[in-house]
């Protein structure tokens, strides 16, 4: 019975290890927001001097949605002040054009301009929804946001977020083999059982430590350990005085920004446009926060700037495969 108790011995401390992890990571977000001192809630409301999304609108959707929900939000900005837009006519995944003489004004839209210009640089047709929210996320000014909010305990940050995804996949993988350990062990241990009843007692013991050893599999994962779309205490409780604050039906909340502050809160669900809606929300943008994280560490950066279209003529799909739904086009009818 060594090899078998091995077997646990090395799967319980690997339970210990994510459980410390995590606890290391929620200890580590403490004491950055202590160190930070940031008043408990700013105000997102404001839109920012030069117009768009304002910086702490962008914070609230990363601690919503994360880096996607950053570009989701700058995204119908844009779209909804003319600085772009989004059309079905070529391609059901909806190509995304910029209107000439009208430059960006902060320093995400900064961002999509240059990803939009390097993706057409990069391939023939103008690029899609999907790819370009996927590169335009990757994005250092994106991803500045994020590690603004690590140094003042609001997220954990990405390198924390990628340790709880691998380690939640590892002790999922645990739980099985757990449950399989328990089987083996039971039919061979029946075996033995059969010629030797002294062979009891092991059997029990090592299906005992095997079912412990899954059940403390599933209390980490879920009490214990982050998700990768978790928010620290604080900035969850941020993101809650937000929506708080900026709920009240009044006219900032009907507004453009308190517009872009429901994008940053609930995803682009909540846009009156319903062609727009229903075109960003297939091409994964109006997910929920652990499905847009989810989304941003799948995607690999691997989409072309092109969507995977060759030429920009006729009535091809594209490669993403949404929007299919959308009407002929969504957003203004500034020219390209």
């Amino acid at each position: 019975m060594d090899v078998p108790l091995f077997f646990l011995a090395y799967g319980y401390l690997v339970v210990v290890l994510c459980a410390a992890l995590g606890g290391a990571a929620r200890l580590e977000a403490a004491q950055r927001r202590r160190e930070g001192g940031d008043p408990a809630d700013p105000a997102p409301l404001a839109a920012d001097a030069a117009g768009g999304a304002g910086r702490e609108v962008l914070e609230v959707a990363w601690l919503s949605g994360g880096p996607l929900r950053v570009v989701d939000t700058a995204l119908v900005a844009m779209e909804r002040d003319g600085l772009l837009r989004i059309s079905t006519r070529l391609s059901a995944g909806g190509r995304v054009h910029l209107t000439r003489g009208r430059g960006p004004r902060t320093a995400v839209e900064e961002a999509i301009v240059r990803t939009h210009g390097e993706a057409r640089a990069r391939g023939t047709s103008v690029p899609e929804v999907r790819p370009l929210r996927r590169l335009c996320g990757r994005t250092p000014e994106v991803l500045d946001i994020g590690r603004s909010l690590r140094a003042r305990g609001l997220d954990y940050g990405l390198t924390w977020r990628w340790l709880f995804r691998g380690c939640d996949r590892v002790l999922r993988i645990l739980t099985y083999l757990c449950f399989g350990f328990m089987a083996v062990v039971t039919v061979v241990g029946f075996v033995h059982f059969t010629r030797d009843p002294a062979w009891g007692p092991h059997i029990l013991l090592c299906d005992a430590l095997a079912a412990v050893a899954a059940l403390l599999c599933g209390l980490v994962r879920h009490h214990v350990l982050p998700r990768a779309g978790d928010r620290t205490t604080a900035g969850a409780d941020l993101a809650r005085g937000v929506r708080r604050g900026g709920s009240p039906g009044s006219g900032a909340a009907s507004s453009s920004a308190g517009l872009m502050l429901r994008v940053a809160l609930d995803g682009v669900g909540c846009l009156p446009d319903a062609p727009l809606r229903e075109l960003l929300t297939e091409c994964g943008a109006g997910s929920d926060g652990d499905t847009s994280w989810s989304d941003f560490f799948s995607g690999g950066g691997s989409d072309a700037g092109s969507g995977g279209d060759s030429g920009g003529s006729g009535g091809d799909s594209g490669s993403s495969g949404c929007g299919s739904s959308c009407g002929s086009s969504c957003g203004s009818s500034s020219s390209d």
